[in-house]
């Protein structure tokens, strides 16, 4: 029984995770453009109209 309760949290994880960190992303976007968030090609990062 503790195998398939330890099964169920371990598959619950990743939506729980993904979850979080919209409602964080809701809350409080990036305001810049930067490396770590969103499309990160080099013609995307020259300004923000491309």
């Amino acid at each position: 029984m503790g195998f398939w309760i330890f099964m169920l949290v371990m598959n619950l994880l990743i939506p729980a995770t993904m979850a979080g960190f919209g409602r964080a992303f809701l809350k409080k976007a990036p305001g810049k453009i930067n490396y770590a968030f969103g499309y990160r090609t080099s013609m995307s990062m020259k300004n923000k109209d491309t």
